[in-house]
């Protein structure tokens, strides 16, 4: 019985066979403290999320408001979020004229969970900048728990009404790329666009997996035997990498709108200065596991591999100009699939 409740399901119910399979589901005490800890780890790991203003003209005083106004003694930050305190709270720190950054540090508690996990601290950040004087703030936002993730969004949300009040900026929210802002058939585009790399900096990358998920609210699966069989067997599954060329869902372009991507690992090969490697980057929807059309595109730096033995001011470099270049390459292929739509649209006959 006990092993059926663990999923292990024996033919000889023989103890001699039973017990050593049974003590070897077990977990030690090294075990799950090891496994906590990996979860932990991977709720630590620093996830990103880019978003736009458009500035009204050129020249504008936009960090005078920020200053004054950014963080009135109305702004309820943490809301009522149980347990969470901020270790540091957001400060707004003007790096250039051009530039400002908002660090903080929360601390979770939480004493209903094993010793490892009772009180844990997680860094965020929010980076607004100006680009080579353009028409557009670009935010970056960095966070490493989900309530760092809302935090940065209250802050971000935030900072668009107050620009907006004082007539600086063209929205009261910044843009970001949506779940529901592309259909089916220009998310998975986008995707695919999304390993082609940017600049010197990243080159072209090799996709790792693909998260697919049937679209159960989108037009019916086609009779045709190659995908016919899914209806009732398949809703998400996972495809490698190095099989991807032989998957006619991802090859042929009418099977698009059938299906939505949720999670796609790229592989890209980077260089910045005398400095080489590679990163695996993984990009998804937040909350991946159900979506909803404003899950908002998000990625992570999951893994970096060095030719060279860099020092620690040198991986800064490299991890700056590489985020600056994802952050490029998402916006970029955003703006292609808008004006992509935008020719369809223009061609379609009146009425049609």
């Amino acid at each position: 019985m006990a092993l059926k409740e663990k999923g292990v399901f024996v033919g000889n119910s023989d103890k001699a066979i039973t017990v050593p399979l049974l003590s070897a589901t077990l977990l030690t005490p090294d075990n799950f403290t090891r496994l906590i800890e990996s979860s932990v780890s991977r709720e630590s790991q620093p996830k990103v999320k880019v978003a736009g203003l458009d500035l009204v003209a050129k020249g504008v005083d936009w960090i005078t408001p920020l200053k004054k106004s950014l963080f009135a003694e109305s702004f309820d930050m943490l809301g009522e979020a149980s347990g969470v305190d901020f270790v540091t709270s957001p400060t707004l720190v003007v790096v250039n004229a051009d530039k400002v950054t908002i660090p903080y540090q929360i601390q979770r508690q939480d004493f209903s969970k094993d010793w490892i996990q009772r009180e844990l601290s997680f860094d965020a950040q929010v980076t607004i900048e100006r680009q080579g004087g353009e028409l557009k703030l670009e935010f970056t936002s960095t966070h490493s728990s989900k309530e760092t993730e809302v935090v940065n969004k209250k802050i971000t949300s935030r900072i668009a009404k107050v620009l907006y009040g004082e007539n600086l900026v063209k929205g009261d929210e910044p843009i970001s790329v949506t779940f529901g802002f592309l259909n089916n058939e220009e998310r998975i585009r986008y995707f695919k666009r999304l390993t082609a790399g940017y600049g010197a900096c990243l080159q072209a990358g090799s996709v790792n997996d693909i998260d697919i998920c049937l679209d159960t609210n989108g037009p019916a699966l086609p009779d045709d035997p190659q995908i016919a069989w899914m209806k009732q067997t398949v809703r998400r599954f996972n495809v490698d990498g190095d099989r991807l060329n032989d998957i006619f869902l991802i090859n042929d372009e009418k099977y698009y709108k059938h299906y939505y991507i949720l999670r796609m690992d790229v592989t890209f090969p980077f260089a910045v200065g005398p400095n080489e490697g590679e990163c695996r980057v993984s990009f998804s929807f937040s909350g991946s596991r159900s979506v909803s059309p404003s899950s908002e595109l998000v990625f992570e730096v999951m893994r970096w591999v060095h030719k060279s033995s860099p020092n620690a001011d040198a991986k800064k470099i490299v991890s700056s100009e590489v985020l600056h270049a994802l952050r490029s390459l998402i916006e970029q292929k955003l703006n292609l699939a808008i004006s992509e739509r935008d020719k369809a649209q223009d061609s379609t006959p009146v009425g049609a």
